[in-house]
């Protein structure tokens, strides 16, 4: 045999011994209902509609002795004429939960007869759950599950210990006899629980029906402790009924110490109530978002301090790749060094000199391309030409070679100082595209010259 237990059944027994009654005892309830029935799988018959009645008697405040009778048509092994006449006896409990809605709990025997010839029964127990709906002083609708269990059913085998078959019911049942308990003074308490039972009208009571404390000014402190009676409504008091310091802005200053009295709900404020400002720039802390300035530090409206351009060269040091640039150079928007204006493809690469006759650049050259290299590589797609040029005097041969040999000298200093070699070419052009006549001393000079020029 298969152990287990209806669940409503266990649930009855927790519940037996709570609650409030639905009805007196003496109290009767008779109805009818429709119901359909799912049987054990192993019986063979078919799941059939079927109808019966209800007939209890209550024998204490909703506890009921109930009997059901029903009757349905099915066709299997068992029913050679169709018919089942399923019979129950049980306890049943009724538990108000919510205004006229009771949940029922019962458990109890069951006798199922087979065939109009009674000749064929099983007896098992059962459970019920269910929920009473109050339609009126006296009408109900029920709604119940039904589940009985046949311990030592007729098609009992090795294979088949024991039946279970489940039912859902529902149908509508009067109550007869007086169904209200009496509560004589009308404190909501009925007679049998009342310990009190002559309370004043309207006088407010616990649950045994007894009058409760007063408490006259309502600031829930009843009157026998109330060292301050007649506390003006909704004032906060203390354990004496007194009434609390007010802190009208809830800043947890009282009004009285509190010099900023409409402080905003949520502001952290100081000992005097007034907003805080932790760092003392003069933005309070819940705008502030730079906490922690230093003491005098110029900030703006946010409480942080501008951005600083530290070279003076007009890009502000967070986008300054550059910094340091020298006095009055032309820079581009990232802070370095301007290679190009605009459509500009050309610029004379002003300061790179070299020894006399030779290739080797001299000191001031170096500086003037080391600011070159950090303007390269804060553009590294910016590809360039170093060109390098000469006056006439000499043979073109030779100013070639020499031109070509400074601008090869340039382009490995650039390359020596980390510029990607694939940034820059090199190339010698002679004493071709003067600048300037080369019959003067000054002019030749100019003459003399290394340019870059842009490629893409």
């Amino acid at each position: 045999m298969r152990a287990r237990i209806p669940a409503a059944v266990a649930i009855l027994a927790a519940l037996a011994f709570t609650g409030l009654a639905a009805q007196d005892a003496g109290t009767v309830e008779i109805g009818g209902f429709g119901r359909y029935t799912r049987f054990d799988r192993s019986l063979g018959l078919d799941n059939a509609f079927g109808g019966g009645g209800w007939l209890g008697v209550f024998v204490a405040p909703g506890l009921a002795i109930e009997g059901t009778g029903g009757y349905l048509t099915t066709t299997g092994p068992l029913t050679p004429n169709g018919t089942l006449i399923p019979l129950h006896a049980r306890l049943v409990y009724a538990r108000p939960v919510a205004g006229p809605v009771s949940v029922l709990l019962g458990g109890g025997y069951v006798h199922n007869v087979y065939g109009k010839t009674a000749n064929v029964s099983d007896d098992g127990v059962s459970g019920l759950f269910g929920l009473r709906f109050g339609l009126g002083p006296s009408l109900g609708l029920r709604v119940e599950a039904v589940e009985d269990f046949i311990p030592s059913p007729r098609n009992q085998s090795a294979g088949v210990p024991n039946n279970w078959n489940f039912s859902v019911q529902a149908g509508l049942a009067a109550v007869l006899g007086r169904s209200h308990p009496k509560d004589s003074d009308g404190d909501g308490i009925v007679d049998r629980l009342d310990s009190c039972p002559a309370t004043p009208p309207r006088e407010a009571v616990d649950d045994r029906g007894c009058a409760l404390p007063k408490d006259s000014d309502k600031d829930g402190v009843v009157d026998r402790l109330d060292a301050c009676a007649g506390t003006p409504a909704g004032d906060a008091v203390d354990t004496r009924g007194c009434s609390l310091p007010k802190d009208a802005d809830g800043d947890l200053v009282i009004d009285s110490l509190d010099r900023c009295p409409n402080t905003p709900s949520g502001e952290a404020v100081d000992a005097a109530g007034c907003p805080r400002d932790s760092d003392g720039d003069g933005i309070i802390d819940s705008v502030d978002k730079c906490p922690g300035t230093a003491q005098g530090a110029i900030v703006d409206a946010t409480g942080c301090q501008p951005p600083k351009d530290s070279d003076g060269d007009g890009v502000l040091d967070p986008s300054d790749k550059c910094p340091g640039t020298p006095g009055g150079e032309r820079v581009d928007s990232i802070g370095c060094p301007a290679l190009f204006a605009g459509a500009e493809r050309t610029l004379v690469l002003e300061g790179v000199s070299f020894e006399t006759g030779r290739t080797a650049l001299t000191a001031q050259a170096r500086g003037a391309l080391d600011r070159l290299v950090v303007s390269l590589k804060a553009h590294p797609g910016q590809r360039v030409e170093v060109a390098g040029y000469t006056d006439n005097r000499g043979t073109s041969g030779a100013n070639l070679r020499l031109s070509q040999a400074r601008a090869d000298a340039v382009r490995g200093y650039l390359i020596e100082r980390g510029v990607p070699p694939e940034q820059v070419v090199a190339r010698g052009y002679g004493a071709d595209d003067p600048v300037d006549t080369n019959a003067t001393a000054v002019g030749r000079s100019r003459n003399r010259r290394v340019e870059l020029h842009r490629l893409n």
